[in-house]
Order: structure tokens, then sequence, then C-alpha cells
């Protein structure tokens, strides 16, 4: 029992002497320990707002639709016209393997006597107006596009 107020004693003391010397820095800082409590309460207005701020956030992200409910939603009907289908807008998904395809072919080198089929040589007839049969070809084509 004597060993434990002994120790008691000595703990009372050096709390004592903690809280002088504590008592000691208030007294001759007073100026410096305002301002460290004054910033430590800025410090914890500002935590406290971030935190307000994100569980704000964090609800309003909850009611706003997530995107396939967006993809779903009718367009907006304009004077009586009915919405789009979606089917319409969107092209449906490829399968993955699509038969009858070559994906990957190994390419073709033409030698001179390929080209010589489709090949005309424009300095050999002088008379032909090459700007006008190109033109002509030209123009057959966009006439041709819808």
């Amino acid at each position: 029992m004597v060993q434990i107020s002994a120790i008691l004693d000595k703990l009372l003391a050096a709390l004592a002497q903690a809280l002088t010397a504590l008592n000691n820095v208030f007294e001759k800082h007073t100026n410096i320990v305002k301002v460290m409590f004054g910033a430590l309460a800025v410090l914890l207005c500002l935590l406290i707002g971030i935190l307000l701020l994100q569980s704000y956030i964090e609800k309003s992200a909850d009611v706003k639709p997530s995107k396939p409910e967006i993809v779903q939603m009718p367009l907006r009907v304009t004077s009586g016209v009915p919405s789009i289908p979606v089917e319409d807008i969107f092209p449906p998904d490829e399968p993955d393997y699509l038969p009858n395809v070559i994906l990957e072919r190994e390419p073709r080198a033409w030698s001179a006597e390929d080209t010589r089929e489709y090949w005309t040589n424009p300095l050999e007839n002088e008379r032909v107006d090459w700007r006008e049969t190109i033109t002509n070809v030209v123009d057959g084509i966009m006439d041709a596009v819808p």
C-alpha cells in the first residue's frame, strides 16, 4: 500500500508541475495561443463545411437518373408528334462473328501485267480531252448517289 501511495504522490507532483508549466506558457504567449485556437476553429469550420457539401452532392447524385435510364427515356414529344423508337436511332449490337467476311488478307502486289488492263496512257491520244472525260465520270458518280 505504501508503494502505491508513493507512486500516486510522484504522479500528482509531476502533474502539478506540468500544469504550472502549461499555465506559464499561456501567461507568456497568450497571443500565440489565441491565434492557434482561432486557426483550429477555422479549420474545424472548413472541415464541417466540406463534409456537409459532400453529403449534399451525394444526395443530389442519387436523384439523377443513371446512364441506362437516360438512353431508355423517350424523346420529348413536340406538337403531338409521336416519339421515335430507340431501335430507329441506335444501331443493333453486332455479333462477334460475321460469316462470309474476310477479316484479314495478305496484300496483293500488282505487276505491270495486272495493271495493263486498267491503265490508259494520257499522252498516247492527244485528241481526248481528259479534263472533260474525268468531269463526266465524276458527274455520273455524283448523279447516281441518292
